[in-house]
């Protein structure tokens, strides 16, 4: 039986309101929130998925927590691919490159990342505890193909211009801030790099993705859009679409000053394929965010944040925050690690023997593929 949430005053008001409403108000309503899913392409794969508008409230209380935990993972995943080089306590048996990703590694991994080229959109749980709390807890860092930065930024607006006004509420008569807008601050976060970059030439943006993208869902063209009705000259296409004219890379026509990498390196060409010269020049001249930290957000990468192998990389007080709110998590392979209670154990033989306790996740996948 899973926990649910105690509901928070401002969520218990729009629920009253929303069961008080007449039969006929009640579908005009739906209908209304409806149409502007599909106004705004709010699509998920083969449909529109209305998802970010079941909102959530947090209180005051939490908000340092989850503040302090992604100022963690911030600094532990700017140092993965140092940690890699080293193999500091195993950490590339954890984290294992595919085949193409090390390939480009091995050619451009020398240089450690600038904080600015690393964007982490952390996933949390919300669970209440026995003591009636709600700690959060860490089950994804993100950072590398950051999908639903479009969705939850329009679900912000479709509830706040249409939503409570439909209720006749309001966040202020609620008492609650909105969340922040992630489309306005992916725009100030690309506009950052590329001035800290020293490449604000006159050129234009790109979001670059493999097309057609996996599964069929994406973002970039709606954030592309977004941005161009911002006044900024941008472009979206495949990385391979990329060409070098008088040495400068383009894309559409469209000299590119600064790059957005929605892909992983495992879904285009190695770096020695003559289709990704024009992106490996935008590489080596440091033109494209994010870099190689984000190819490092594998699950398996919070076996770092839970096992007292790694705990002399980070602060005592980073030690008691992530015993507290990260899982205990192994990469499943045969060998001796700390069971849950803290024992020595042989990992294969205690996952079957705990199974109904665990959960099992490829450490590369999204959308709850895959998971046992």
């Amino acid at each position: 039986m899973m926990d649910t949430l105690p509901l928070h005053p401002a969520q218990a008001a729009v629920l009253d309101r929303l069961k008080s409403l007449p039969k006929g108000k009640a579908q005009d309503f739906i209908q209304t929130l409806q149409k502007q899913c599909k106004a705004r392409k709010l699509y998920y794969k083969a449909d529109y998925q209305p998802l970010g508008l079941t909102p959530f409230v947090l209180t005051r209380e939490v908000l340092p927590t989850l503040k302090a935990l992604a100022r963690t993972i911030f600094r532990f995943q700017l140092k993965a691919p140092a940690l890699f080089r080293a193999n500091v306590g195993g950490f590339s048996n954890l984290i294992r490159l595919e085949r193409r990703t090390a390939a480009w590694f091995a050619r451009y991994g020398k240089r450690d990342a600038r904080p600015w080229e690393l964007l982490v959109r952390p996933d949390f749980g919300l669970r209440p505890g026995p003591d009636g709390r709600v700690p959060p807890s860490l089950y994804e860092f993100n950072s590398c193909m950051l999908g639903g930065i479009y969705l939850h930024s329009e679900s912000l607006e479709i509830i706040e211009q249409e939503g409570l006004p439909g209720l006749g509420l309001s966040s202020r008569r609620l008492g609650i801030l909105p969340s922040p807008h992630l489309l306005g601050f992916l725009r100030g976060w690309l506009l950052d790099c590329r001035r800290r970059a020293g490449h604000d030439d006159g050129g234009g943006i790109a979001f670059l993705e493999s097309l057609p993208p996996g599964g069929g869902f994406s973002e970039l063209p709606q954030i592309t859009e977004y941005f161009r009705r911002r006044g900024h000259r941008v472009a979206h296409g495949d990385p391979r679409s990329l060409e070098l004219r008088n040495g400068r890379v383009t894309l559409r026509g469209m000299p590119v000053s600064y790059a957005y990498r929605d892909f992983s390196f495992e879904d285009v060409s190695g770096p020695d394929n003559r289709r990704m010269r024009a992106f490996a020049k935008l590489w080596e001249e440091h033109r494209v965010a994010p870099a190689f930290p984000s190819d490092f957000d594998q699950k398996g990468i919070l076996e770092c944040l839970s096992s007292p192998a790694f705990h002399r990389l980070f602060s005592r007080e980073d030690v008691r925050r992530l015993r507290a709110h990260v899982p205990w998590t192994r990469v499943l392979s045969s060998r001796r690690t700390d069971s849950l209670e803290g024992k020595s154990v042989d990992l294969p033989a205690y996952a079957a023997r705990t199974r109904e306790r665990l959960v099992l996740k490829p450490s590369w996948e999204s959308g709850g593929e895959g998971i046992i």
